[in-house]
């Protein structure tokens, strides 16, 4: 009887799997934690969704993840450390760049204000809490404790429950006056895990409340969308002489109707708007409840993803209008919610 061995071609294919198999292995223990949450903050637009969006330049490669600002939670006590408190932990470090006139602001009222959340992948949630600088802080110097008021304006016990996808926090902001950065923490509950998102904020309107006698805006819809455009519509305010449309929080035009259509944006993207009302007298109420909205079609066209499709590293595709890129071998794990994939432009 003769024993046959495998030839040597086929020794190189069985050790080539048995260390592919290992590797993903070693892969998924490592990034076990990293798939449970991702998420930002869109309106008022953060640091880094204004990267993404483009308003903020030379950023680094945050503007294809702005929802991987991830590090231990427990802030102040833990976190991220001084002078890496905008990249959560220095893994983005461009965003750690602070000074007056690096990064767009977001024009903001005192009040109530609405913080909109993106979260590509909801998860068990602690709390979300919300920091703002003091007065006097030094914009020129690196983000640190110390530039923050350490008690959060706005706390909100969650529970462990999973949030939806577009989760919004309403929070009273306290008055200040000139550029202000707001931290907005969101603390996983079954995690060691926070997300980071820093605001650059621009406090305007004389730093008093919304009129209480001027109602926020209702019923805010978007009544057509193309590739370049979305249009809105929105309940009239007893008193308006006109309102305001912002979009990331940021001003993109007026109008003395109750319905606006915003242009020049990217296909197949998604932008959040709120609505304010201005009476005769140049007061205003506080935003309406935002919306997010997409427009049609997608600015760059990849194959659609498929369950049943194995990915490589660099691979591309489209899923539910948006793009992603794998970081490597994949089989079957959706975009947007596995680590896996990482969203593009």
């Amino acid at each position: 009887m003769t024993l046959r061995l495998p030839n040597q071609a086929w020794m190189k294919k069985l050790v080539a799997v048995g260390l592919m198999t290992i590797l993903m292995g070693v892969i998924m223990v490592i990034f076990a934690d990293k798939v449970s949450a991702h998420g930002y903050v869109e309106s008022p637009a953060s640091r880094a969704y204004l990267c993404k969006e483009g308003q903020n330049s030379d950023c680094g490669n945050i503007i294809y993840e702005p929802q991987s600002l991830e590090a231990p939670k427990g802030w102040p006590n833990a976190g991220p450390a001084d002078g890496q408190i905008a990249s959560a932990g220095g893994l983005f470090p461009k965003l750690d760049e602070q000074s007056s006139t690096r990064w767009a602001k977001v024009n903001i009222t005192p009040g109530t204000t609405t913080f909109q959340w993106r979260l590509t992948a909801a998860h068990a949630t602690a709390s979300w809490k919300y920091y703002i600088t003091k007065d006097g802080w030094n914009p020129n110097a690196p983000l640190s404790r110390a530039s923050f008021d350490l008690t959060p304006f706005c706390s909100i016990d969650y529970g462990g429950v999973r949030p939806p996808a577009n989760y919004a926090s309403t929070c009273n902001v306290p008055a200040k006056t000139g550029y202000h950065v707001i931290l907005a923490v969101w603390e996983v509950a079954d995690t060691a895990n926070a997300f980071y998102n820093v605001i650059d904020v621009n406090f305007v309107g004389g730093g008093g409340n919304p009129d209480p006698g001027l109602q926020a805006p209702t019923g805010l819809t978007s009544t057509a969308r193309t590739n370049s455009s979305i249009s809105l519509a929105w309940n009239a305010s007893s008193g308006a002489a006109r309102y305001e449309v912002y979009r990331g929080g940021s001003l993109v035009g007026t109008s003395t109707s109750t319905s606006y259509t915003d242009s020049g944006l990217t296909a197949g993207t998604s932008y959040t708007y709120t609505v304010v009302a201005v009476n005769s007298a140049g007061s205003k109420s506080a935003a309406s409840a935002p919306l997010t909205v997409s427009t049609t079609g997608s600015s760059t066209t990849y194959p659609a993803w498929s369950a049943t499709t194995t990915y490589w590293g660099g691979d591309r595709v489209t899923y539910n209008g948006l793009n992603y890129e794998a970081r490597w071998w994949t089989l079957g794990e959706t975009p947007g919610s596995a680590y896996v994939w990482m969203q593009i432009p």
